[in-house]
């Protein structure tokens, strides 16, 4: 055994958030390579000078791996096929880490959900583990001993609960099923960021009686051109009439412009367009990374889609997962399905305190304005301002919320393992913030998008394969769980205690 480790740094495609981000990289690696040399190793770090930034790059970079276990450190967010396909390239039989930075300031823990799907999905094994304070070796020093002496890490989870399915159940089920089948989704643009996310035409059809129908974002931007001033100020004025605070500024690079919420809407009735003209019931949008190269971000567009209440609406929300989700996509469609229509939220597993028993879910902006307070009568506690200048060049607006509705909220996502779907749920509690809770909590993850706070029934950390799950307010488990018989896939529920004990103080 030559006792060497392979560390491998992958990150974004884009200058501007790896130029800030690998000082912060470098300094944790030089504590993770002491941590790695008290356990008897050597840390062999494959590209010391820079980030692997490109699918490319990745597959010269893995070359130099000549260790006998692989760590694959994430620092923030990172495109999850800068791992998976050079990760494919390594011998099946060396041990596989993701670690992932999980402080608050940049989305490391995001970038390791977003690897662990792809792994997953075409079957490369790994670990995981979350490293937030580096300096403090003793927190995760024993975790890398193990992975390094031993070939693993894989901490103890309790007895997850058993889910029971009645009759009741079943028969939901199946009138979900019923709903699914001959339904169209419209899918524009290809995969965001390299994500592994997307669902096979062939799968959406075999599974669920679904046709999956592709555009190109060129269509949508095309569609949009064409919808006048006059009715995208009319639904701007909409907005605001009906209590969104929309903050506008002169500064196109600091602030959120009018022009850019005007683009916005023109989007917005771009895809009604395109709903109408090809029957689809429920979408997914790209946005990320060739969309908003060009434009401003759809991220305000799909969140008030997902709203009942919004400009020339018949009523109904419209399910839009942002970043072209197919498997977010189709897990907001059955969970609207199983509420009887009412809103559906995407997320991404940003943070937690164990301590609490508290998880950060945050995302760029596609969570509806009815989560604010759960009011379809009404958008206020809503907001849009200017997204980060760093990721988003030419801006639009978020749509924003701190979700404040208490109560039982179910989690699911579909997923893939070994190249076969599958369905996660679990549900949790709303922890809903005081004023000063949420300035404090968001003023190092994100403050100008939606966030959602939430004790879970589980540490979903550890098992959930995607960085989008997706939530409703109320308990569909054993709904889900039904379903999930019904289209003969596997379900898996990672609670061990339920809301109930969680109101009685029960901790993770």
């Amino acid at each position: 055994m030559n006792k060497v480790v392979d560390i491998y740094l992958p990150l974004d495609s884009r200058d501007g958030p790896n130029k800030k981000i690998w000082p912060i990289a470098t300094s944790q690696l030089k504590d993770l390579a002491q941590v790695i040399k008290a356990c008897g190793w050597k840390a062999h770090v494959l590209n010391p000078d820079k980030p692997v930034a490109s699918v490319a790059e990745g597959l010269k970079v893995i070359k130099r791996a000549r260790g006998e276990r692989f760590i694959n450190f994430m620092a923030g967010w990172a495109y999850p096929d800068f791992s998976v396909t050079p990760m494919w390239q390594l011998p099946a039989d060396v041990p596989k880490l993701l670690l992932g930075s999980a402080i608050q300031d940049f989305p490391g823990n995001v970038g390791l959900f977003a690897a662990a799907s792809g792994t997953a999905h075409v079957g490369i094994k790994t670990d995981r583990l979350f490293v937030e304070k580096f300096d403090q070796h003793e927190d995760y020093s024993d975790a890398l001993n193990s992975f390094l002496n031993k070939g693993r890490y894989e901490p103890p989870y309790p007895k997850t609960i058993e889910v029971r399915v009645e009759e009741k159940h079943r028969k939901k089920a199946r009138q979900v099923k019923e709903k699914l089948k001959g339904s169209v989704y419209g899918a524009v643009g290809p995969r965001s960021m390299q994500m592994w996310n997307k669902v096979s035409e062939a799968d959406f059809l075999r599974l669920f009686g679904i046709a999956r129908e592709g555009f190109d974002g060129l269509r949508l931007a095309k569609m949009a051109e064409k919808i006048s001033d006059t009715r995208a100020e009319k639904a701007l004025n909409f907005l605001i009439q009906k209590g969104m605070d929309i903050r506008l500024g002169a500064n196109p690079k600091k602030h959120l412009t009018k022009a850019m919420v005007l683009f916005q809407m023109k989007v917005y009735f771009a895809l009604l367009e395109l709903e109408k003209q090809f029957g689809l019931d429920f979408l997914g949008v790209q946005d990320q990374l060739d969309w908003i190269e060009h434009f401003p971000a759809t991220d305000l567009t799909l969140g008030l889609l997902n709203n009942k209440l919004r400009p020339e609406s018949d009523g109904q929300a419209i399910v839009a997962s942002t970043e072209a989700d197919d498997g977010a996509a189709l897990t907001m469609q059955v969970l609207k399905l199983l509420s009887g229509g009412q809103p559906v939220g995407f997320n991404d597993l940003r943070y937690w305190d164990t301590e609490q028993g508290l998880y950060w879910f945050v995302n760029s902006g596609a969570l509806a304005p009815f989560f604010a307070y759960g009011s379809n009568d009404s958008l206020d506690g809503s907001w849009s301002e200017r997204q980060t200048y760093m990721y988003f060049k030419k801006g639009g607006g978020t749509c924003s919320v701190v979700v404040r509705i208490p109560g039982v909220v179910t989690w699911a996502r579909f997923s893939y393992r070994n190249h076969k779907l599958y369905l996660a749920a679990g549900r949790g509690i709303t922890d809903v913030p005081t004023e000063e809770q949420w300035k404090e909590r968001s003023s190092k993850c994100n403050p100008e998008w939606p966030h959602w706070y939430l004790k879970l029934c589980g540490r979903i950390e550890w098992k959930a394969n995607s960085n989008h799950p997706v939530t409703a307010i109320g308990d569909y488990l054993a709904d889900l769980k039904a379903l999930a018989e019904e289209l003969g896939i596997p379900f898996e529920c990672y609670d061990y205690r339920t809301p109930q004990e969680i109101k009685r103080g029960a901790r993770l």
